[in-house]
């Protein structure tokens, strides 16, 4: 049993560091103000005067045991909550009807899950258009009533990454984008509870109302009303001109989808990617590439370029709280593929879906869909849908096959 427990205090003391750190790192006005006054009393008692009074050291003293006393209570109040949350997961998928004008877009759904996306921009974004990024000022802030909850549950958090807001809507006729700096942190308070409702054990009641997060007149809205995080988050799939369109497994220490196929990249876009990149397609590219790279183990010799990869759809995930994504697709010469580093703890293992290299993009849309068919349990949604375009672009653009096996 001390063994057991110590091994438990050992695996929790990153949360407790973290807790502590917080917490000094954000002094209550009442603490912060005792230990100032503390100080400056131990130091006036030191350099001040010369008739030895004790006063001074002995108020500063005080001031200084009080305001720890009362910040070590709220390090033991943080720390009891955080030990108590935990997420509880949906007994289905979250849905919802959209607001104008996503409500007349397109629905995709596979195994309860669903997104929305239009033919128009996804054509346009298929040209390789020039939309240049608008950045907006600051960080943007979560909703009053998450912030609370989200600075316990960013203790729980591997990393807290600065990510990229989607700040308006992405149409058929935005010649803009505008982006916002955000928080991992603040999408597991917002978009995340489309899939899992925080809650605090003993308590039925969820930390956060999802609805009241996810909706706005009952509906998911517009992302310019919105009062999710939305960051950006990307899904590409590698195909290599030998035959095989590769796919990762998921681990236990994804967020969702976990132990599920996925795409050969997939994530979101952190902010230190809107470096060189001033236009919208150059940062999806860029981004896919990165996520791609690190899940396939890519080295130094299988380095592809922007030209490689093709954007083939923008959706709101439904799920998510109206997210939005981009999926891709992403040309490789023959490439052995390796969990490495990092990224064991997210990945288990790759898989492939072999294909003939010498067929026709109506064989290669018949095979991919048969092993989806075959393995549908064990497809994502996210996957499920990148696949999806990817077989109906090749079949209706003639070029587009062409492209995809040369390189």
């Amino acid at each position: 049993m001390q063994l057991t427990s110590s091994r438990a205090l050992r695996a929790h003391m990153p949360y407790l560091l973290r807790i502590i750190l917080g917490r000094f790192g954000r002094l209550s006005a009442l603490h912060g103000s005792l230990l100032g006054i503390g100080v400056l009393g131990v130091l006036i008692s030191v350099v001040g005067f010369e008739d030895g009074s004790l006063v001074p050291l002995l108020l500063g003293l005080g001031g200084i045991l009080a305001s720890l006393i009362g910040i070590l209570t709220q390090i033991v109040e943080d720390w009891q909550r955080v030990s108590r949350i935990y997420r509880d997961s949906r007994i289905s998928p979250f849905d919802a009807a959209y607001a104008a004008p996503y409500d007349g877009w397109s629905r995709l759904h596979f195994n309860e899950f669903s997104s929305v996306h239009s033919e128009d921009v996804d054509a346009r974004l298929r040209s390789d258009p020039d939309i240049p990024l608008q950045i907006e000022p600051g960080l943007w802030d979560v909703p009053a009533e998450c912030e609370g909850v989200r600075r316990l549950v960013r203790v729980l958090l591997d990393f807290d990454d600065d990510k990229i807001r989607l700040a308006d809507d992405l149409l058929p006729d935005t010649d803009r984008v505008r982006v916002q700096k955000t928080q991992y942190s603040a999408h597991v308070v917002t978009n995340l509870l489309g899939e899992v409702m925080l809650r605090e054990q003993r308590r039925r009641r969820e930390l956060v109302s999802s609805e009241a997060v996810l909706l706005r007149n009952g509906t998911i809205p517009r992302l310019r009303y919105s009062s999710c995080s939305n960051h950006l988050g990307v899904d590409v799939v590698a195909v290599t001109t030998s035959g095989r369109v590769v796919l990762t497994l998921q681990g236990d220490k994804n967020d969702t989808n976990q132990g599920m196929l996925a795409a050969s990249g997939s994530g979101s876009m952190d902010w230190k990617d809107l470096r060189r990149c001033p236009d919208l397609l150059r940062l999806v590219k860029s981004t896919m590439l990165r996520e791609m790279s690190e899940e396939l183990g890519l080295r130094s010799r299988d380095a592809i370029g922007l030209g490689d990869v093709r954007v083939l759809r923008y959706v709101r995930v439904t799920n998510w709280g109206g997210k939005p994504q981009f999926c891709g697709v992403a040309r490789l010469g023959e490439v052995n593929e390796e969990v490495r580093g990092i990224e064991r703890r997210y990945h288990r293992d790759h898989f492939s879906i072999d294909f003939d290299p010498e067929g026709t993009a109506g064989d290669f849309a018949t095979t991919v869909r048969g092993y989806v068919e075959d393995h549908a349990k064990r497809i994502s949604f996210p996957l499920y849908e990148t696949l999806d375009v990817l077989c109906t672009w090749l079949e209706r653009d003639a070029d587009a096959w062409s492209w995809l096996m040369t390189r």
